[in-house]
């Protein structure tokens, strides 16, 4: 069953063009130029009832526009969008209520009780979705519990670290049980240990709720570990829409190491490399990680080692030359 429905989606922008200096200025005053950004340029897709479908693309994709188009905050420029049996710009209540849209580093009790705990903010969303008191504390008892922040929901919010405050600001969004739920980059800035407790309270969400999300994210682990189905945007287009299976193995398998020496070595040990003043970067597969190191540390001079997986921009680059 269809949960959401877009067709021929297009949202576009306008951006002023001015020149640069006094005289830039003096002409944008008298005849302003603009620039057209599709920010989403005709796309059509259908999600189904309960599926849980990563949003991967590099900056200026569409990624966040998508999801706000979804969400009601913006009006499309054309197409038809419809969110269950809804269309998101007519902000019917019951819609508004079935919906969530949580942006990380950005929610609700940051913007209104900064020195109160999170449990006085819960309540006040509590009144606002006329939750009942034994819905209510059923539903954190949950949320307490997978993303363990018992002690934290007390603690005013201005003390709380990022990791900390994006767990209880979740909570925060998803009291009311939304059938919806739309994540902007959700775990952006985490370390490790508190994005993979936010994989498994999503995917524990997901079955409990039978909820369809919609996680955006540059993190190539996001996608691995958020549901099967993932969608790649760029400049407003739709470049992949299917399984992760089928371009998992030219993703994941693959890492990038970045080196900075005090000075650049005559000659290196590795072909295909890029060289940005004494920085030099290469792609290699996940398994030579270690033949990899071994060979480096051969090499006089080294002031630091990254070892990341590769940019999202040269992924899909690569990606979709060959697809």
């Amino acid at each position: 069953m269809t949960d959401i429905y877009i067709d021929n989606l297009r949202k576009f922008y306008k951006k002023e063009i001015r020149e640069k200096g006094l005289k830039g200025a003096v002409k944008s005053i008298v005849k302003r130029k603009y620039e057209e950004i599709k920010a989403i340029d005709g796309i059509s897709l259908s999600i189904s009832n309960g599926e849980m479908v990563g949003l991967m693309g590099p900056n200026g994709a569409g990624k966040t526009t998508l999801l706000k188009l979804l969400s009601g905050v913006l009006y499309p420029d054309g197409g038809i969008i419809k969110v269950g049996k809804y269309i998101p710009t007519e902000r019917n209540p019951e819609f508004l209520s079935s919906i969530t849209f949580f942006a990380g580093q950005r929610g609700f009790l940051s913007a209104t009780i900064w020195d109160l705990p999170p449990i006085d903010g819960y309540e006040l969303i509590r009144e606002i979705y006329g939750i009942s008191k034994k819905d209510f504390y059923g539903r954190l008892n949950f949320f307490v519990e997978m993303l363990s922040v018992e002690n934290l929901i007390q603690t005013p919010l201005r003390k709380l670290s990022l990791g900390e405050r994006t767990k209880v600001e979740l909570i925060g969004a998803l009291l009311h049980f939304p059938k919806f739920v739309f994540l902007d980059e959700p775990t952006i800035g985490l370390d490790v240990v508190s994005q993979k407790i936010l994989w498994d309270f999503f995917k524990e969400y997901n079955q409990r709720v039978g909820a369809t999300l919609i996680i955006s994210s540059h993190y190539i682990r996001d996608m691995e570990e958020l549901g099967e189905r993932i969608i790649i945007l760029n400049k407003g287009k739709i470049l992949y829409d299917g399984k992760k299976d089928k371009i998992s193995s030219q993703i994941v398998n693959k890492k990038y190491i970045k080196i900075k020496f005090a000075t650049l070595p005559e000659k290196f040990p590795f072909k295909n490399v890029k060289k940005d003043g004494n920085i030099i970067s290469f792609e290699i597969e996940k398994d030579e990680v270690n033949r990899t190191i071994d060979r480096i540390n051969s090499t006089d001079g080294i002031i630091d080692i990254e070892i990341t997986e590769p940019p999202l921009e040269d992924v899909i680059r690569k990606l979709f030359s060959t697809i």
